[in-house]
């Protein structure tokens, strides 16, 4: 069984954290200004994958390394769409991507690249 590492559980979940706040910190100071665009996305380009982000991170562990590494995958990407909101869309249609590098990660890369990287980040 796979799962991810405490430490790197807790600081994807400090990144999300604070870009929550940098994005609601943002999103006020927009509504303050006039603009009330961010205040009104706030809640599909934010609450909503860091819904997912919580749901991922809190999942069972799973029986292959290539899931979880999808996993994985999929929680910086959701990052990434939150920190990134001018380009939200354009991430949230790339997750294939994800798993397009999740499986070259896996099958294309040599053991000796791969393995240290996947315990530096799973056990």
């Amino acid at each position: 069984m796979f799962k991810i590492r405490r430490t790197t559980k807790t600081i994807l979940a400090i990144l999300a954290a604070s870009m929550v706040l940098w994005r609601g910190v943002t999103a006020v100071t927009s509504a303050y200004t006039g603009d009330e665009s961010l205040l009104l996305a706030f809640p599909l380009t934010v609450i909503f994958p860091v819904m997912l982000i919580v749901i991922l991170l809190n999942m069972e562990p799973t029986r292959t390394r290539e899931g979880l590494l999808m996993r994985l995958g999929t929680i910086i990407h959701l990052l990434l769409i939150i920190s990134l909101p001018s380009f939200a869309l354009f991430l949230a249609l790339g997750f294939p991507f994800v798993f397009l590098c999740v499986e070259l990660f896996e099958t294309r890369l040599p053991k000796q690249v791969t393995d240290p990287l996947s315990k530096l980040l799973l056990s």
